[in-house]
């Protein structure tokens, strides 16, 4: 492969409107990590928690930043009664984030053999934020595609639902203008001043969806454990799920969901970003490792990187990969101890990625036209 020429921008050649959005939310991700976890209280991984059998520490810690109930989720119920939960809007190609969540799901469906959705909300996504349905309609079909294509064997299923209807009817019965106000994802104010947020009754409405996304598991098959794979901006939504849980139970006891359901929660590490920036970001290119970037550029990025970004390589292989365990552990282990495997499995990243990126390409369909009846079907 014929190696590109170096044409990275510096942050002095970024327009500033870009650059300031970028350094925001990376400001925002390192401060409010840390709030949220002293705030909530939540838990460092640890030797005593497990994700159904998956119970390999090193690996679990270099997956999350921390937990939610997670030692409550395999205890006292079999697997029949447990359920992974994630879900994301499909409002441009995947991010690394978004492909973490992805590929995390598929790993532990895999692994653990545990029942898992993952939802693409896409009116959701509609009501929060500014984007026009055309581009969601879009989009939502690509990444059913391509999830499927990725070996992903779960429920995999859209907002426009019938189930999603009922579910969030009966969660907006007990909840209140209040909790969506006390409970606000961290980017709301950002996204408002950049004119891409929703107005707040949608974007409301949009949080409903979630939490009953959440719930229906528990609605509709009876499931007493939920885990939800979700970023640490997005921590109110298991909160507000149990939330609702406690009013189901003081109001309707027994009638919507098991007397002891618990929603768990673990949240994903924040990825570091490239070229001295303090995390990857959809706005600048130079930041991230994107399934847009060509061959040439994907191989600059993760073979020929400043020596500064060989961690945030290793980062990617932990988390937006789904290697088993052996191999990534054995990954781990070579960039540690700095020995010649490490380019190795670099290479063998970069054959995976760019595998990531054929597949996505795969999903494109130029003669793709929004049909507003296909949302009733």
């Amino acid at each position: 492969m014929k190696k590109p020429k170096k044409h990275t921008l510096s942050k002095a050649q970024i327009p500033k409107e870009i650059l300031d959005h970028a350094l925001k939310e990376a400001r925002m991700g390192r401060d409010f990590v840390q709030n949220i976890i002293l705030k909530e209280g939540y838990s460092p991984i640890n030797k005593s928690v497990a994700i159904g059998s998956v119970s390999d520490f090193n690996f679990l810690k270099n997956k999350f930043s921390c937990h939610y109930n997670l030692d409550k989720f395999n205890n006292d119920v079999s697997k029949s009664k447990q359920h992974f939960v994630t879900g994301f809007g499909p409002t441009n190609a995947p991010t690394g984030g978004t492909l973490s969540m992805i590929l995390r799901a598929i790993f532990f469906e895999r692994e653990t053999g545990i029942d898992s959705t993952i939802i693409i909300s896409n009116l959701g996504a509609f009501n929060s934020r500014n984007i026009v349905l055309d581009k969601i309609g879009y989009l939502t079909e690509r990444f059913i595609k391509f999830i499927r294509s990725l070996g992903f064997k779960g429920e995999l299923r859209t907002h426009n639902n019938f189930n999603l209807l009922v579910a969030s009817s009966l969660t907006s019965k007990v909840l209140t203008v209040k909790d969506f106000l006390e409970n606000e994802e961290a980017t709301t104010n950002l996204y408002k001043k950049l004119g891409i947020q929703g107005k707040d009754f949608p974007t409301f409405v949009d949080a409903n969806f979630t939490v009953a996304d959440i719930l229906l598991p528990c609605i509709l098959e009876e499931k007493e454990r939920i885990l939800v794979f979700v970023g640490i901006e997005e921590y109110y939504f298991p909160k507000l799920a149990n939330l609702v849980i406690q009013r189901f139970n003081k109001d309707y006891q027994k009638q919507f969901v098991p007397e002891n359901a618990l929603v768990t929660a673990v949240f994903g590490h924040l990825i570091g970003g490239l070229n001295g920036f303090p995390k990857m970001s959809k706005s600048i290119p130079e930041s991230s490792v994107n399934l847009d970037d060509s061959a040439d550029e994907l191989e600059q990025k993760i073979i020929e990187c400043n020596p500064k970004d060989e961690k945030i390589i290793l980062q990617m292989v932990n988390l937006v990969s789904d290697w088993d365990l052996e191999k990534i552990n054995r990954a781990n282990t070579a960039f540690e101890n700095k020995t010649k495997d490490w380019l190795k499995f670099k290479k063998d990243y970069l054959e995976y990625f760019i595998g990531l990126k054929t597949a996505w390409e795969k999903t494109e369909d130029k003669k793709y036209k929004f049909k507003v009846d296909s949302l009733f079907k």
